[in-house]
């Protein structure tokens, strides 16, 4: 819901309105107090937000015949708990993924754990939500 209100006021021409404190870059004057308003950028509130972190690393410059049933499989495990959930999509053949000693497709949870298969990663991803204290 709060990411809904943030879009509204991103899409209403930069206006900031009073209900919100989340809301455009640009500071405004609230006349009932007399002060300033400092805002908040959208990408600190997405990067403060308590969410299990998954990075799904794929072959994107190889056939999407080569990693599209990996794609379908991890995101059918991710469905359910996506709203706790903020994911991206790497290309396996990057630097970064060489540094992490990625060479197969696979998932890296919070930049620490890693799945190779979808089976493994179904079976932690509600533990790994549990700890982190965003399911009970």
């Amino acid at each position: 819901m709060e990411e809904k209100n943030i879009r509204k006021n991103i899409q209403s021409e930069n206006r900031c309105y009073e209900s919100d404190d989340l809301c455009c870059d640009i500071p405004h004057f609230d006349s009932t107090n007399n002060e300033t308003k400092t805002t908040v950028n959208i990408d600190e509130i997405q990067k403060g937000s308590n969410k299990l972190y998954i990075d799904i690393y794929v072959p994107m410059d190889a056939c999407a015949c080569e990693w599209s049933q990996f794609m379908n499989l991890i995101f059918s495990i991710l469905t359910p708990y996506i709203k706790y959930i903020k994911h991206d999509t790497k290309n396996l053949n990057s630097d970064e993924a060489r540094k992490l000693n990625l060479y197969n497709k696979c998932v890296v949870v919070d930049n620490k754990k890693k799945y190779t298969t979808s089976y493994a990663l179904k079976k932690d991803l509600p533990k790994l939500l549990k700890e982190k204290g965003l399911i009970k």
